[in-house]
C-alpha cells in the first residue's frame, strides 16, 4: 500500500493532467500581443495609433502600414471581437522568408494545404499559426489566432489573407 502523501501527490498530478488536457491551447503571441488574451487597447498601447481602423461585420480591424508599419512588416492587421479582445493577427513580413526559415521557427508542418488559387498554406493547429506562401515560394503572410478545433477559417474557405492598400476591403474607417 502506498503511503498517504505519495498517494495524494499522484492524485494531484493526475487531476492536473486532466485539467491541462481540457483547457484550450494557448495562441502563439506575436510582438507581445496574444490572440484570445490581448485587447485592442493593448495593441494601441504597444504600437500606437493604427494607419486605418474600422469594422468588418462584428469584428474590429486595426491596420498598421506605410509610416505606421511595425518593424519587420510591410503591414500588420489586428482583428478584434465585439468585446475588444484580439481574435486574429495577420502579418505581412518585410523580409523574404523561405520554407526553411518557417520550419526553423515552427517545426515541420502538421498540415499542408492550398488556397483556392493553389498557393501553399502550412497550418500549425496546436499553435494557432497559418503560413501563406506566394507562388515564388516565399512567405506572403502569417496568421496568428486562437487555436480552434477543426478547420481554421482560411483553410475551410480556401482564402488567403490579402494585403490591402488601406484596410480590409469592407472596413469602414472610424477616423
Amino acid at each position: 500500500m502506498l503511503p498517504v502523501h505519495l498517494a495524494r501527490a499522484l492524485a494531484i498530478v493526475f487531476v492536473a493532467a486532466l485539467v491541462a488536457m481540457s483547457l484550450p491551447a494557448a495562441a502563439r503571441p506575436w510582438q507581445g500581443i496574444t490572440p484570445g488574451e490581448s485587447t485592442q487597447a493593448d495593441v494601441v498601447k504597444r504600437f500606437g495609433e493604427p494607419s486605418t481602423q474600422g469594422k468588418i461585420g462584428d469584428r474590429g480591424a486595426l491596420v498598421y502600414r506605410e509610416e505606421q508599419a511595425i518593424n519587420g512588416t510591410r503591414q500588420a492587421q489586428f482583428f478584434t471581437r465585439a468585446d475588444g479582445v484580439v481574435d486574429e493577427i495577420t502579418v505581412f513580413p518585410a523580409a523574404e522568408l523561405d520554407r526553411e526559415s518557417v520550419e526553423g521557427t515552427y517545426g515541420k508542418s502538421g498540415q499542408k494545404t492550398f488556397t483556392d488559387d493553389f498557393k501553399p498554406v502550412w497550418v500549425y493547429r496546436s499553435l494557432g499559426v497559418m503560413v501563406f506562401f506566394g507562388k515564388d515560394g516565399f512567405v506572403e503572410a502569417i496568421r496568428f489566432e486562437v487555436p480552434r478545433a477543426g478547420k481554421s477559417r482560411a483553410v475551410s474557405s480556401g482564402v488567403a489573407p490579402a494585403q490591402r492598400g488601406a484596410a480590409p476591403a469592407d472596413a469602414k474607417p472610424e477616423r
